[in-house]
């Protein structure tokens, strides 16, 4: 994955590197915009983000541009997606977030994990709720073994690694995953993933 870094500077591009090389080997940081993927902007948010975005959308609109603020106003939120942005990550829940938003940017979807899509929902009643509710229900469904292993799938794991980590074979592993996509009805691992770190956001809220 050939992903290039636009910033500003900011302290957090040297974070952002190390989470993206631990998060796979095949990545690969790159100079030029016209080489990536994707291009990942990571700001702290203010005017000087804004025209930078503006320009990066405006020379390369056919790269999806995943965005990583600090922090931003829940006005801005629509502001950003209406300049080209595939999707918006918060620096605080990246490394969490990350192995599932650069595959799905890549794929033409839009990327706002829980934390963002809050702010920009209706007040009643909530679409994340909802979205929440019906994960929760549906990893419930899941057998313990298979909790462990969409566990493991939401930290990026390749199935190798994850029969490694649990002492089973990769075609046990495989099983489990097509037994997981089935009963999350979801197309990809990707997805998969979205549906535990929803779970998972529902049960914290619970138990605060």
């Amino acid at each position: 994955m050939r992903i290039k870094i636009v910033n500003d500077g900011n302290s957090f591009c040297a974070e952002l590197h190390a989470i993206l090389k631990a998060q796979s080997t095949e990545n690969l940081i790159v100079e030029g915009v016209e080489n990536s993927d994707v291009v990942i902007s990571s700001h702290l948010w203010k005017q000087e983000s804004s025209e930078s975005l503006r320009v990066t959308r405006r020379m390369h609109p056919e790269i999806p541009l995943l965005v990583i603020v600090d922090q931003v106003p829940d006005d801005e939120i629509r502001n950003i997606l209406g300049m080209g942005a595939s999707g918006i990550l918060l620096q605080e829940t990246v490394s969490k977030h990350i192995v599932w938003a650069i595959p799905a940017v890549l794929n033409g979807l839009l990327v706002l994990p829980p934390e963002i899509s809050v702010m920009i929902s209706d007040p009643a009643p909530s679409p994340r709720a909802c979205q929440e509710q019906s994960a929760r229900e549906k990893v419930h469904r899941l057998s313990h073994r298979e909790r462990e292993v969409l566990e493991l799938i939401g930290r990026g794991l390749s199935n190798r690694q994850i029969a490694a980590s649990l002492f089973i074979s990769p075609e046990t592993v495989k099983d489990h995953v097509r037994a997981i996509r089935t009963k999350l009805d979801v197309a990809s691992r990707i997805h998969a993933a979205r549906v535990a770190w929803l779970a998972r956001d529902a049960s914290a809220l619970d138990a605060a």
